[in-house]
């Protein structure tokens, strides 16, 4: 399964010039509609910044660690739930989407998931910028 992290063309705007929007795109699995749909699409959700992206990160290495029992992070219509035991990702803007087993992963899944989008947060609005992440 693989995460392409990459800019899309947004045309031209008169005063801003060239729009460019982040695409978050999952391909090469059975299971890419749950990815994409509790992973990819959760990003600009939880990690707007690269400091978001450092928080989450920390959290999912304090949890693994055992320093931190549990935590959970608040998004826009986002709540992930970080144990030893895993992530649940709810998406609150459908009831079909909260507490399902769909939205389970590993804390690995969301941590190359996170790294990757920081890193590609970090590189210039440009069409030759990408990342790829493999789970």
């Amino acid at each position: 399964m693989k995460l392409k992290l990459y800019y899309a063309d947004g045309g031209n705007h008169p005063v801003l010039g060239q729009v460019y929007h982040q695409c978050q795109e999952f391909s090469g699995g059975e299971d890419v509609a749950r990815y994409q749909r509790y992973l990819a699409n959760i990003l600009s959700c939880i990690a707007q910044t690269v400091e978001d992206c450092d928080y989450v990160i920390s959290q999912i290495e304090e949890v693994e660690a055992g320093t931190k029992a549990e935590s959970e992070i608040e998004g826009n219509d986002v709540e992930v739930e970080i144990s030893k035991a895993g992530v649940q990702v709810d998406i609150s803007v459908n009831d079909d989407w909260v507490g399902q087993p769909e939205g389970t992963f590993t804390n690995g899944e969301l941590k190359a998931v996170v790294v990757g989008w920081r890193q590609f947060l970090q590189m210039p609005e440009a069409f030759d910028s990408e990342v790829i992440v493999e789970l």
